[in-house]
């Protein structure tokens, strides 16, 4: 017994090998389909895991700058604290100075 390793269409008719191939033609696009939609879910996961993750990041970053905007009003008060003394200190270094004449 020979071994058969391709069918052989030399018994069948025309219109039994073009069904034949039509058979092949729509199991090679239903599997192109399958494929390209399981690439599409898997994008789909892929992007809803990204927006998840720029939301968060998003967040962070607006408590980040909440955070910064109290650190400038507390560097901007201390840095008129800062300059209030001194002026003082300079009004006070003025008058020793006028006292000393």
């Amino acid at each position: 017994m020979p071994l058969i390793l391709a069918p052989s269409y030399d018994d069948h008719t025309r219109e039994e090998i073009e069904a034949h191939l039509e058979q092949v033609r729509t199991r090679r696009i239903a599997a192109a389909l399958a494929y390209q939609h399981g690439k599409m879910v898997r994008l789909e996961g892929q992007q809803e895991s990204l927006d998840m993750r720029l939301g968060k990041h998003y967040a962070s970053l607006g408590r980040y700058i909440d955070q910064l905007d109290k650190a400038m009003d507390k560097v901007e008060r201390q840095l008129a604290v800062c300059q209030t003394l001194h002026n003082e200190s300079g009004f006070v270094a003025d008058r020793i100075e006028l006292a000393r004449r």
